[in-house]
């Protein structure tokens, strides 16, 4: 397929608010050692669902979701920086800060529409239907892998892909097609350097050298995926650690939970010190 027709289809997605697009092959991704390692180390804490053997085999292989995959649309949609939450009315009420990402609508019910409305585009622009699957945060897909081989930017230190002039406020969603366009080149440069914000703000020290994170010590997990209490050892972390990181309140009275004293949600504490944020 030509360049023009690309060109078009990532006009469209801007104008359907996806303000990053790039293209890459169904091929396996390149750190999928690096994902299986990760599971070996049990890192995935109770998110036994990344182990499965069906899901394992759809992430080494976009072709398995697909298999007449021959291009791979990847996009990203930005959010809002962090912003200071309101002061409770109640002093005594619990009070902390909630992820930039979670302060609008649930991206879950907002991108699936804009993604269909762009595989219409394409089938309108092609003159066929085009066999087609998308996510957004959803599929088994290593998606960072995907975005940075299609040009979006860079697996950073704090694990989250970060574009050079955007930061890594965004939502990254992806869109299988029976449709072969011309890859963009991937996004080999690495912009972190020797800086270390992002693991030295980290609370619970959770992020690792080799640019992934222990689950069971992130704040994202122990408030989304974790079912049960959060580990005293991590709460008391989470909730005291240093200023760039969060404001919990801490010991209420009445309250004798963790989960129910720290009122987080995805809390991406290492994306704050990053200077590209």
């Amino acid at each position: 397929m030509s360049n023009d027709l690309k060109n078009a289809i990532k006009d469209k997605a801007r104008q359907l608010g996806f303000f990053l697009a790039g293209v890459t092959t169904p091929d396996p991704p390149e750190h999928y050692s690096t994902f299986e390692a990760w599971l070996a180390q049990g890192h995935h804490g109770t998110m036994d669902y990344l182990a499965r053997d069906r899901s394992r085999a759809r992430r080494a292989d976009p072709r398995e979701i697909l298999p007449e995959c021959k291009s791979i649309l990847v996009l990203a949609t930005p959010y809002n920086p962090p912003r200071s939450p309101e002061e409770p009315v109640d002093e005594n009420a619990l009070k902390g800060k909630v992820a930039a990402y979670a302060w609008g609508d649930d991206y879950h019910d907002v991108l699936p529409a804009r993604m269909k409305e762009l595989v219409q585009f394409i089938e309108e622009q092609v003159g066929h239907s085009v066999k087609n699957r998308w996510y957004t945060d959803t599929g088994p897909i290593l998606e960072r892998d995907l975005a940075q081989r299609a040009g979006i930017g860079w697996i950073g230190k704090n694990t989250c892909l970060i574009h050079p002039k955007h930061g890594s406020y965004f939502l990254l969603s992806e869109i299988f097609l029976d449709l072969a366009l011309e890859p963009d080149p991937p996004f080999r440069t690495d912009h972190c350097g020797t800086c270390t914000r992002c693991i030295e703000a980290c609370p619970t020290d959770c992020i690792l050298p080799n640019r992934t994170l222990d689950a069971t010590r992130c704040i994202s997990y122990l408030t989304i995926e974790l079912k049960g209490d959060i580990p005293p050892h991590c709460a008391k972390r989470s909730a005291t650690g240093s200023s760039a990181a969060i404001s919990a309140k801490w010991f209420v009275p009445g309250i004798d939970s963790p989960r129910r004293a720290i009122l987080l949600l995805g809390i991406r504490i290492h994306c704050v010190p990053c200077p590209k944020n």
